[in-house]
């Protein structure tokens, strides 16, 4: 191993902060529901508020979320000096976004090398940077640590400012002004500044102060009884942790006042949106529902955050959060001075359980809100890995030796390929060992948004991909990868308004206005499937045209036609009829096929015809998909002379490489025996004799 040194901590601290900002900053281009509808619009309001030296105009959520406000700010001003230069474009849209994101890619990966740095105060160095290696690897933090969000940050903050009260508290010299304490402080005012779960924290640290002063008098007291030291020194610690945490609460609540410009205004009106936020949000259900245990609910108990968090993990932390557990039942009956011994691990895991709790009591629940648990998690998991570890190879120290840097080598291995195997989805990991996604989209909520780019960019491939817009549940999230705006889910079902609805796994799981989308499921096949992880994620339907004149008929075994439209009102003007025909692929087409249209008069002469693919030059049927709808406006020029009388139209289909026409199979006589074999009859239309003069001929 590297020698124990300052520098070479730096050093590990340095690689420990790369190992967790480069898979925090390469970012996908998906967005989340929560950025599409809020946090990018709150930027922009944020950054103009404080153009404007309108510090009231900075109070725009009571989340508070003022932390993820000035480091999209920042993003916003690192956007704008790159336009400056010309490194991007106004139109780079992923540019944008990314460079918003990004700050707080750094920011939580800088926290995570801060508490290698704490850990490596509590616990032996193995110890400390495994567990900071997981906190840089686990992928549902690393998700959260992409976004423009809060809870990232707030699992960031939270844990240093939890981890630097535990060294402050084990230092068997305590002083109520110790540069640990103003840490603490520090982030805890950050904390409080992202989110309200963090008022969960304050009494945390007290707990913490609280047990190291506990522990700190009780070797006074045996120093006392000893005569070493006067009886009044016993109670010092005591004295020392209500110093410590009232200097605690000072600094964290400067800390929240100046870093808020609407609490230098109005800091009652700031701490009252954060109470309403906290009690109206959190204390009602999800106004569009939940979903756990495969079913749709309102609240889903206080099995939600367990179950959850279970799949969240990844295998090697939950492995060794279960050979943690067993070791201390095991080390339980060894008394109270191992309890003292293990006290910073047993005060890591009442946090887990405490904060668990809390959350529980809320009907309102996602896995997300526990997100600050995760550190503390993967600390109690690299204590149970490296005593197993140690208890495996105990026999042989030599093979423990030799296995040092190999096994290293390994942790570091899997934790990169398992990230690179995820890439760019981490919100989609879930627990291999508990049968990964496709487990866990049966029994907890998947899905805020990605795989909406992919739908997308599915649909903006298509011939007609910007004819109408794409029905949607999330339009703002599936909006910047359409190439017509994005619609409501329920425009579907309006004839002609859109061509293709996507439905988002998220709502079939809460079942959330099924009669948008159970339709959709129960009548149509998608033509397109979005798969992440092994979980659906997104289902495009093609909307079916409507059919002006049903007509059902086959040609050969791909291309089906459902019917058609004629429209001959232009005739008069310019001699133009439209021909409007509604196709559908069975299967996928063999090759690119022609399709002639043929007019003939009463004598059975052809008086017009025309030769184009099925789908006109934009969908060639080579490019059709089994279950498709393609549409094709065909405009039919006619002869300038043609007479008063009926026509009629014929159309087939045939290969142009070999000009064999393919099978017709059609219900009835379709058919016009001039137009030959194979060939489809459509309905006749009349040209009057007043149409003639307007447009068809000489009067």
């Amino acid at each position: 191993m590297i020698p124990n040194t300052r520098r070479h901590e730096a050093l590990l601290a340095a690689a420990v902060f790369l190992f967790a900002f480069v898979p925090r900053a390469v970012i996908g281009r998906f967005l989340t529901v929560d950025e599409a509808y809020h946090w990018f619009g709150r930027v922009e309001r944020f950054v103009q508020a404080l153009h404007e030296r309108n510090w009231a105009g900075t109070n725009l959520i009571g989340h508070p979320g003022v932390t993820t406000l000035w480091l999209g700010a920042t993003g916003t001003w690192l956007h704008q000096t790159l336009l400056a230069i010309g490194l991007v474009t106004a139109d780079n849209l992923d540019a944008h976004r990314t460079l918003l994101r990004l700050p707080i890619a750094f920011g939580t990966a800088g926290c995570v090398a801060l508490a290698f740095l704490l850990l490596r105060r509590l616990f032996e160095r193995r110890v400390a940077l495994l567990a900071a290696l997981f906190m840089a690897g686990e992928p549902f933090l690393v998700a959260h640590s992409q976004l423009l969000h809060l809870d990232a940050l707030l699992a960031s903050f939270m844990t240093v400012s939890l981890l630097a009260a535990l060294v402050a508290s084990a230092r068997v010299e305590r002083r109520a002004t110790s540069g640990w304490w103003l840490i603490s402080a520090l982030f805890g005012g950050l904390a409080l500044l992202t989110k309200s779960p963090a008022i969960f924290l304050p009494p945390m640290v007290g707990l913490i102060a609280l047990f190291g002063s506990w522990k700190l008098a009780t070797t006074s007291q045996e120093m006392v009884q000893a005569g070493k030291l006067p009886f009044a020194f016993s109670l010092q610690p005591f004295v020392v942790t209500l110093q410590s945490f009232a200097i605690w609460s000072l600094v964290a609540a400067l800390v929240w006042l100046a870093l808020w410009p609407a609490a230098w205004v109005d800091p009652l009106g700031a701490l009252g949106r954060v109470a309403l936020q906290a009690s109206a949000d959190g204390g009602a259900p999800h106004g569009w529902g939940n979903f756990f245990l495969g079913r749709a609910v309102a609240d889903p108990g206080p099995l939600f955050y367990p179950v959850t968090l279970t799949f969240r993990l990844t295998a090697w932390t939950l492995v060794g959060l279960v050979a943690y557990l067993g070791f201390s039942i095991f080390d339980f009956r060894l008394g109270r001075r191992v309890l003292f011994d293990q006290a910073i691990p047993l005060l890591l895991g009442l946090f887990v359980v405490g904060f668990c709790v809390a959350l529980s009591m809320s009907p309102k629940k996602f896995d997300r809100y526990a997100l600050p648990v995760f550190p503390a998690l993967d600390v109690l998991a690299a204590l149970g890995l490296i005593r197993l570890v140690d208890l495996l190879l105990s026999r042989t120290p030599q093979r423990l030796r030799a296995a040092n840097s190999a096994g290293w080598a390994v942790m570091i291995s899997l934790l990169a390929l398992n990230l690179a195997l995820a890439f760019p989805y981490y919100l989609a990991y879930f627990n291999p060992l508990l049968g990964g996604g496709q487990a866990a989209a049966r029994l907890v909520p998947v899905g805020w948004g990605e795989g909406y780019e992919q739908a997308g960019a599915f649909v903006a491939r298509q011939y007609n991909g910007a004819d109408r817009p794409t029905a949607a549940r999330y339009e703002p999230v599936l909006n910047p990868f359409v190439p017509a705006d994005a619609a409501p889910l329920a425009w579907w079902q309006i004839p002609g308004r859109v061509d293709y609805a996507v439905v988002y796994i998220d709502q079939v799981q809460r079942n959330e206005k099924p009669e948008t989308f159970r339709p959709l499921l129960e009548q149509l096949e998608p033509i397109h499937t979005v798969r992440i992880n092994g979980i659906e994620y997104a289902y495009v339907f093609q909307i079916p045209p409507p059919v002006a004149t049903p007509l059902a008929a086959d040609f050969g075994a791909a291309l089906h036609l459902r019917g058609y439209a004629l429209d001959t009102a232009a005739a008069r003007a310019n001699n133009i009829i439209t021909l409007t025909l509604e196709w559908q692929a069975r299967v996928v087409p063999e090759a690119d096929y022609l399709m002639f249209v043929h007019v003939f008069d009463g004598q059975g002469q052809r008086v017009a015809n025309i030769d184009v693919p099925p789908g006109d030059v934009r969908a060639p049927t080579s490019t059709w998909q089994a279950g498709q709808f393609v549409s094709l406006v065909q405009p039919l020029p006619l002869p300038p002379a043609l007479p008063a009388g009926t026509y009629r139209i014929a159309i087939g289909v045939y290969d142009p490489n070999t000009g064999v026409r393919l099978p017709l199979r059609a219900a009835g006589g379709n058919t016009i025996p001039e137009a030959g074999a194979e060939a489809l009859a459509l309905a006749a239309f009349d040209i009057h004799e007043t149409e003639r003069q307007g447009g068809l001929g000489p009067p």
